[in-house]
């Protein structure tokens, strides 16, 4: 790409500069200026090209790495509008309004951060997609807090939680399997692995939420005249049947069976278009409506169809359009070594176990933060982190593990992440609302800080190297 031109290396201090610059430009438009995402970023990929024509490269060149991000990203955009769609036939069809229903009925204000937690977790565990779960049921767990007076901020924090642990956990992951792969140890081996910093971090998460649930029940009653307001909603306007259940099976069985992400989604789209036409009579011209431009519905009671009206491929475009221009600025940083020259000075001090997984953790957080992209902070880090893992004779898989706790179980809590992005307009909630209520995301990479300095649960290639200096105990 650059053999022709003469590339100056980015130096630390200008790199460090032009980070600095570029995450204050995404946070203060977010927070004090209130403008949209894809605004800061169109301003730090203005600011970025400068620096990298400063660098040498040309404009063909710094073009050529533009398009580069583009296309890594074109099956993630497909499988965003594809959930677009299956969110609406969904609605459509009386899937998801019957989880409301049964949820309205069945849980009680107590537990129900805790269910939304454990539902969602299960999901993304059957499916592998946090995408997926927090698409479905987590917009069904949406409408039954809404229902049951719950703070949404709680409500999306406790969805993003089980979401994001599910995901993490799951072998039909794609990042589960990226993270293995990357970090050269078996898929198996970094989910058990995983298992020793995120069962922690998940077991106190649901006791945190149990204790919010019985502190909701002061301003929460059950049975209260809203909640009734809801069921009589959904019993008029949608046939409400056990087998709505069954698009949910569907697709749980379509991935267990390891078909690809893109005909899973479509599978899941036209089993909710048919049952929207065989138990809730809807014509097909609607249909085909719905999936471009979304369900809409008018039951007369706002909170309702302000819940119900969503989905549709169109929906899905704002977050496209960020998707570009995210993954633009993430490759011209990437392929220009700017952020590889703020890893590589990292990586050079870490001469301890707690050191060395403490950085892994800040790496993989920090490109999450400034790549957009959870694949590219993976990517980035595994490469140059990997050598330091076998230079302290640490196994491989400590390195896959540390890749997601802080870089899956985080990415939805970055404003401009693609994740946090995604999270905030399914749900409705900002990504800042949402996020104090995220335990598991904020407590996973603290639990693996104080364990990679503990010596809880770090594996070593060879045991018997192990020496004092390595301030690990032997087992």
């Amino acid at each position: 790409m650059t053999t022709k031109e003469n590339i100056k290396t980015p130096k630390f201090f200008h790199a460090l500069i032009l980070s600095i610059a570029l995450i204050l430009i995404l946070l203060l438009s977010v927070t004090v200026f209130d403008l949209d995402i894809q605004l800061a970023l169109f301003m730090c990929i203005i600011i970025t090209v400068i620096y990298t024509i400063y660098l040498g490269y040309k404009w063909s060149t710094v073009e050529k790495m533009m398009m580069e991000g583009i296309s890594s990203i074109l099956i993630a955009v497909l499988i965003l509008m594809l959930i677009g769609i299956v969110i609406a036939t969904w609605i459509a069809s009386g899937t998801i309004p019957y989880i409301i229903y049964i949820g309205l009925k069945l849980i009680s204000p107590k537990f129900f951060l805790l269910s939304a937690c454990l539902t969602c977790a299960f999901m993304s565990m059957a499916t592998g997609s946090s995408w997926s779960s927090a698409g479905t049921v987590g917009i069904a767990f949406m409408g039954i807090g809404a229902g049951l007076g719950i703070n949404p901020a709680m409500t999306a924090g406790a969805i993003v939680s089980g979401s994001y642990f599910g995901d993490k956990q799951s072998p039909f992951s794609d990042t589960t399997n990226l993270a293995s792969a990357l970090s050269g140890t078996t898929l198996f081996e970094h989910m058990s692995s995983m298992m020793w910093t995120t069962t922690p971090a998940l077991v106190i998460t649901l006791i945190l939420y149990t204790i919010l649930g019985f502190k909701n029940t002061t301003t929460v009653i059950e049975n209260s005249d809203t909640i009734n307001m809801y069921l009589t909603n959904l019993e008029a306007n949608f046939n409400l049947t056990p087998l709505l259940l069954l698009p949910i099976a569907i697709l749980i069985i379509v991935i267990v069976k390891k078909s690809p992400a893109l005909p899973g989604l479509v599978i899941s789209s036209i089993t909710g278009s048919a049952f929207a036409v065989i138990f809730q009579k809807v014509a097909l011209s609607d249909i085909g409506r719905y999936m471009f431009d979304g369900y809409t519905i008018s039951t007369g009671v706002e909170q309702i169809d302000k819940l119900l009206n969503r989905g549709g491929l169109y929906s899905m475009l704002w977050t496209v359009s960020f998707y570009f221009m995210a993954c633009i600025l993430g490759s011209i940083l990437d392929n220009t070594g700017i952020l590889r020259v703020l890893l590589e000075k990292l990586a050079s001090i870490t001469k301890s176990v707690g050191a060395l997984i403490t950085s892994t953790l800040v790496s993989s957080f920090s490109m999450c933060v400034f790549t957009g992209s959870l694949e590219s902070a993976m990517l980035i880090t595994a490469k140059l982190f990997g050598p330091a893992y076998d230079d302290l004779n640490l196994d491989r898989k400590v390195l896959s593990r540390s890749l997601e706790d802080a870089g899956t179980m985080t990415a939805a809590l970055i404003p401009w992440n693609s994740n946090g992005v995604f999270m905030a307009t399914t749900l409705g909630v900002a990504t800042f609302s949402y996020l104090p209520y995220a335990f598991l995301g904020i407590l996973t990479p603290i639990v693996a800080i104080i364990f990679a300095f503990t010596g809880i649960g770090i594996f070593y290639k060879d045991p018997q190297k192990v020496t004092t200096e390595d301030n690990v105990p032997i087992d």
